[in-house]
């Protein structure tokens, strides 16, 4: 079995690394899709893994103060995983994650924005409101809200529905997309959150700029922002792309 090494610190990565090639185990310094990727660190090192490289497999590793609710696997006990894994004590179990993109006249923006977590509408100012249209169609069921202001909404999946949608709604889901309505101050009556089908489709449109904070839109932890234009609507579905994030049992 092949692996290749990431970590949220330099320093982290290239000594596991190397205590990995000293102990036995096939360690990749260049990225190959039939190795298994091990992210040392928290939840921001597995967003990041799948965001660069394609069709990952990861095995996400709790590292140093990191902070996460995807890693069952604490660093202490790598070593011990992949021996019995290899010895064929242990067992590789794997769950697909499907990813979500953001569309603008069918075509993915900047050529492939993708996301494992969520994808949000967010306001550009803290002191302002983003004012904007929303349209969510469901099969056969569309729901529309034609202005709405406040700090913004986001459209999250199953894998990311323990972050940022959790802390808006106080839950959680496991199945379909999760919409998110962040802080809306009208109209009045506005959910807080709506759970779709995985088929669903998010239309969102920035109305305006002027007089208010203008919004941009922003998938997982990449901190590069996408500067929205007003009346320029964008969709956010599933990708059709997915994820596997593994654990050793």
């Amino acid at each position: 079995m092949r692996y290749f090494v990431i970590a949220n610190e330099p320093e982290r990565r290239d000594r596991w690394a190397t205590e990995l090639a000293d102990h036995g185990f096939e360690v990749t310094e260049e990225y190959r899709s039939d190795a298994i990727i091990i992210t040392l660190g928290g939840d921001g090192s597995i967003l990041h893994a799948a965001r660069n490289y394609d069709d990952p497999t990861i095995l996400p590793v709790l590292a140093g103060r990191s902070e996460g609710n995807q890693s069952r696997l604490d660093s202490s006990e790598l070593l011990d995983a992949l021996d019995s894994l290899e010895g064929g004590d242990g067992t590789l179990t794997r769950t697909t994650y499907d990813r979500i993109s953001a569309y603008q006249d069918g075509e993915q923006l900047r050529g492939g924005y993708q996301a494992l977590n969520e994808i949000s509408l967010h306001h550009r100012s803290p002191v302002l409101g983003a004012v904007f249209s929303i349209r969510i169609r469901d099969g056969d069921e569309i729901q529309e809200f034609e202005r709405v202001i406040g700090d913004g909404v986001l459209v999250a999946t199953p894998f990311g529905a323990t972050g940022y949608y959790r802390s808006i709604t106080g839950g959680t889901f496991s199945g379909g997309l999760g919409v998110a309505f962040n802080n809306i101050h009208k109209p009045q009556g506005m959910p807080v959150y709506k759970v779709c089908s995985m088929d669903a489709v998010v239309e969102l449109e920035l109305l305006k700029t002027s007089r208010s904070s203008g919004a941009v839109l922003t998938r997982d932890n990449d901190d590069e922002m996408y500067e929205l234009s007003a009346r320029t609507p964008i969709e956010i579905k599933r990708s059709g792309e997915t994820v596997d994030i593994v654990d050793i049992e």
